[in-house]
């Protein structure tokens, strides 16, 4: 799985939430930091290409800019 994570506007969360859902098996997206905007979008393996088209078409509707994230394992 590939972790991908963005910096988007909080108020277009729930419309990306919506849209992502919609692609079930392929990705899952989930809230990392609400202040920041910062989202992650889980990518199942063999749906890259796609996922990379849809985020591409995506991207020109909201504002959905790379971020870095510094993942923690948590036991």
């Amino acid at each position: 799985m590939i972790n991908r994570y963005f910096r988007v506007n909080r108020r277009d969360m729930v419309y990306l939430k919506f849209i992502l859902e919609a692609y079930e098996g392929m990705n899952v997206m989930s809230t990392v930091d609400n202040a920041a905007g910062i989202i992650r979008i889980v990518i199942m393996p063999g749906f890259e290409d796609d996922m990379d088209a849809l985020l591409a078409e995506l991207g020109r509707q909201v504002t959905l800019e790379p971020a870095e994230w510094n993942e923690e394992v948590v036991f």
